[in-house]
């Protein structure tokens, strides 16, 4: 293990399948939770016990307070989870929760590759997050046929019980439009590999994905915030299958004293603020949401060679640039994604649209899945490449 804060790590145990990491900051009053909920894991009906085929990592890093002792304490008391513990003080440039997933996703990544084991799955969540009883077991089942999983990540009930009444309704509008956006999306540009029910984020708090696919992806960019954004893209970039698994749930706090600024925390408050003030929130303009579907799905049948007269047309009209200039980008020796963010890039004349009450973006994306739905679902499906 090249990284010192790891030295003490052990070879993965036989057996194991899947680490799941866990960055934890001055969390001694949560980080029980988040590990009393991984040594509860059981299996789905009818299939092997998961406990002691997945092991856990936690990274405390700049801490003051009790969060090493908690995770020393709970890995003596449950022996069977495997729970290694590493402490970290990073400079103060570096200390964010984006390094700390990174270090330790890393480590989980080179120790199953030194093993000789890449289809082995790192797993991230969050210290104050609690998975659900059967979180690993659906992670299995999920990552059958793709490279990652991206978990669907909630606030608990008790979390969500803890709202005022306008802040429950402004989350509510959230999830209902997160909905909408994964229905549209899977009906404009279906995968074969992420099929519907599914949803549309990619959050630190729930994902797993593949040592080597982590590996060639490039790890977790070390961002002070986004982090898992921005590793979402990087897995799109070289054409990683991403499951979003409805079934891989965990439930998460509603705190509003955000950790990283831009995160879930960030969104929380924000929803405060709206809800005291009886407002709503804006979002992106679904025409945006819609361009960006209807513009990766014409240009991947470019790229499949399966387009027809009028993909070309699709891509030039929403990116605003002649085929003469993005054509040559498009080649089908690299992967799509990749191909995908150098037109994307290339393309100056995207139209500008304001943002958009969630309500409003919500009703038309659905409107939208309507439409799509009645036209010609077989061609559509067809022509995207998904079967």
């Amino acid at each position: 293990m090249s990284d010192p804060v790891f030295a003490h790590l052990p070879p993965p145990r036989p057996g194991c399948r899947l680490t799941v990491t866990i960055p934890a900051r001055n969390e001694a009053r949560l980080l029980r939770h988040a590990l009393e909920a991984l040594a509860a894991q059981r299996p789905l009906a009818g299939e092997a016990p998961v406990l002691g085929t997945f092991d856990a990592i936690v990274l405390v890093n700049n801490s003051n307070d009790a969060t090493a002792d908690v995770a020393r304490a709970f890995a003596a008391a449950h022996p069977a989870l495997g729970l290694s513990v590493a402490v970290a003080n990073f400079a103060p440039t570096e200390a964010h929760v984006g390094t700390a997933r990174k270090r330790v996703m890393d480590a989980a990544a080179a120790r199953f590759l030194a093993a000789g084991a890449p289809q082995a799955l790192v797993a991230s969540t969050d210290a104050d997050t609690v998975a659900a009883p059967d979180w690993i077991a659906q992670i299995y089942a999920a990552a059958e046929g793709a490279d990652a999983v991206a978990g669907h990540v909630t606030l608990g009930a008790d979390e969500q019980a803890k709202l005022h009444a306008p802040v429950r309704l402004l989350y509510s509008r959230e999830l209902s439009y997160r909905r909408a956006i994964a229905e549209v999306e899977d009906l404009i540009d279906p995968q074969p590999h992420d099929p519907a029910p599914r949803h549309a984020s990619f959050v630190g708090a729930a994902f797993a994905v593949r040592a080597r696919a982590y590996r060639a992806a490039g790890g977790v960019p070390p961002l002070p915030a986004l982090e898992d954004q921005a590793f979402a893209r990087a897995l799109l970039r070289i054409d990683a299958r991403i499951r979003h698994s409805t079934l891989v749930r965990a439930a998460t706090s509603a705190r509003t004293l955000a950790r990283a600024t831009g995160g879930f925390g960030t969104f929380i408050a924000g929803l405060h603020e709206r809800g005291k003030a009886g407002e709503t929130f804006y979002v992106e303009h679904p025409r945006r949401i819609l361009e960006e579907f209807e513009s990766r799905a014409a240009l991947r049948r470019v790229w499949n060679a399966t387009a027809d007269e009028f993909d070309s047309e699709t891509v030039s009209g929403i990116f605003g640039c002649e085929e003469a200039r993005w054509l040559p980008l498009v080649d089908a020796a690299l992967p799509f994604g990749e191909c995908y963010e150098r037109v994307a890039a290339l393309a100056p004349g995207r139209t500008v649209y304001a943002p958009v009450p969630v309500e409003v973006a919500t009703a038309a994306l659905r409107a939208a899945s309507y439409s799509a739905n009645a036209a010609s679902p077989t061609r559509r499906r067809a022509a995207s490449g998904a079967g």
